[in-house]
């Protein structure tokens, strides 16, 4: 079972107070997923902890996933709507890459429930861990440690898609 502790503010988070909640998240998911790569490593060499652990990793991924997508959209669309020009295209990508991945944990989370015994869900917990991590380094790149959430400016890398 993991423990999420997270919830999503119940008044306007500040730039500095989202970047740090987020950033902390981001190093629990961390924390999750490199776990959950353990697992499915295990699951690809024959050797997985339990016969649903992979199926398992994926269900914990999903609900953590749910819970830190909805905590980013609520802490940074008001932010990124509120400064121009460019930043309210970046809200609109942000929601298409939560909507993506809301759709990937999804379908993978249906696969697993109905099919735990599969060998290729080691394969796609493998993929989903190493997806999602290079996701979070390049939301923190380009979003949370760049300009955007520093002090109350929000602004856009450029090279960021």
């Amino acid at each position: 079972m993991i423990d999420l502790g997270w919830s999503a503010p119940t008044k306007r988070a500040d730039a500095g107070t989202a970047r740090r909640a987020i950033l902390s998240q981001h190093r629990d998911l961390r924390a999750l997923l490199e776990r959950a790569s353990i697992v499915a490593e295990a699951a690809l060499d024959e050797r997985p902890p339990s016969l649903h652990a992979v199926a398992s990793a994926i269900g914990d991924i999903r609900l953590a996933m749910q819970v830190h997508l909805a905590f980013e959209e609520a802490v940074l669309l008001p932010l990124l709507h509120d400064s121009l020009p460019l930043s309210p295209r970046r809200a609109e990508r942000l929601l298409d890459e939560h909507a993506r991945q809301r759709e990937m944990l999804a379908a993978l989370y249906r696969e697993a429930v109905r099919h735990p015994e599969l060998p290729t869900l080691a394969a796609k917990l493998a993929y989903l861990t190493a997806w999602l991590l290079a996701d979070m380094a390049e939301e923190e790149r380009c979003l949370v440690n760049a300009e955007v959430l520093r002090d109350d400016r929000v602004a856009i890398d450029q090279t960021c898609r």
